[in-house]
């Protein structure tokens, strides 16, 4: 019996290798299987544009929570403190991925990795960004260098700049591991030029989950990068209430004019969404965040000319199943 069954182990196996060489088996094949995975995405904060002006909604960042492991994307304020309140534990940040450096998108950096590190942190970690992030994370370490220092000799602690592996990223496949593919793609987001913005596309647990980033208008080859998508979670500006509230921040029409020619429109998120046949839009960073004349209605009725599908409005906190069976369940 014990041979027989060394036998057909044996036989499995080599069929695996074999299929394995030459390609026929699927991507994550030799990783956890995709039943066995749990993966959500929490969004952290919601709004767009760096001015603090409610609780209720703060600058943007999500993460995809794998098994226990934060995959962040993007860090703005109060990232950390999101994390915390969602009763995620930073000593388990995994990796950390920057679509561009607004203030917005990475103004809780700092803190997110000081916090992880005095939480427990003691793993490596990688951030992947636009050129300048090897420059920015050096900054990090300057500003805190005394405390680094005196807590690593007075606490014990492992010292945090051993910790933080830096990428500086191009177009193409930025990640390829056993759990999870991460491809990037240029987007155009003025004032920054060619090659300083980008939108990223997750594959894990046979999923895949594509964040745009900010951008004014989808680039050529978006779709075919979108394509399939089960979540494409996007960025949106309500034209009609970016005056007011420039009024209210100051700088009147230049900032309005600005704000409009930095991000995308309902119409063309929705277009966007149904040319690449995505399974499930998430609107975050939405622009303005805290008009109360602009309702989730208002939000989804906007990529509605092209878009039929199911369509989730963003709010701080919200977890949205991806894979497996997460313990918390919104959406």
């Amino acid at each position: 019996m014990f041979q027989t069954m060394r036998y057909r182990f044996l036989h499995h196996l080599s069929v695996a290798v074999l299929l394995g060489l030459i390609g026929l088996l699927p991507a994550n094949a030799w990783a956890q299987d995709a039943s066995d995975t749990n993966v959500e995405l929490l969004l952290l904060g919601t709004k767009g544009g760096p001015a603090l002006l409610t609780p209720k909604r703060i600058s943007q960042s999500s993460a995809l929570i794998v098994d226990d492991e934060i995959v962040m994307i993007d860090a703005g304020y109060g990232a950390s403190l999101r994390l915390a309140q969602a009763g995620q534990s930073l000593k388990q940040l995994h990796s950390i991925f920057i679509t561009h450096f607004h203030s917005d998108h990475v103004l809780d950096y700092p803190a997110l990795v000081m916090n992880a590190w005095a939480t427990g942190l003691k793993q490596p970690i990688s951030v992947y960004g636009p050129p300048g992030m090897q420059a920015m994370t050096d900054q990090v370490w300057q500003m805190f260098a005394v405390d680094i220092d005196k807590r690593v000799a007075d606490e014990g602690r492992p010292d945090p700049r051993k910790l933080v592996d830096v990428h500086e990223i191009d177009a193409g496949s930025v990640l390829d591991d056993a759990t999870m593919k991460v491809a990037a793609l240029r987007v155009p987001h003025p004032p920054f030029g060619d090659g300083e913005a980008f939108a990223y596309r997750f594959q894990v647990a046979g999923k895949t989950i594509v964040f745009t980033g900010d951008l004014h208008s989808f680039p050529d080859g978006f779709t075919e990068f979108a394509k399939d998508a089960d979540i494409m979670v996007s960025e949106m500006v309500n034209a009609d209430a970016v005056q007011a509230l420039s009024q209210r921040i100051g700088n009147g029409d230049t900032l309005a004019k600005a704000i409009l020619s930095h991000h995308v429109t309902g119409a063309q998120v929705g277009h966007a969404a149904h040319a690449a046949g995505v399974k499930k839009l998430v609107l975050s960073h939405l622009v303005p965040a805290d008009d109360p004349s602009v309702t989730e209605q208002s939000w989804i009725d906007a990529v509605r000319g092209d878009y039929d599908g199911p369509v989730v409005v963003a709010r701080d906190g919200m977890r949205i199943d991806v894979a497996g069976k997460p313990a918390n369940n919104s959406q």
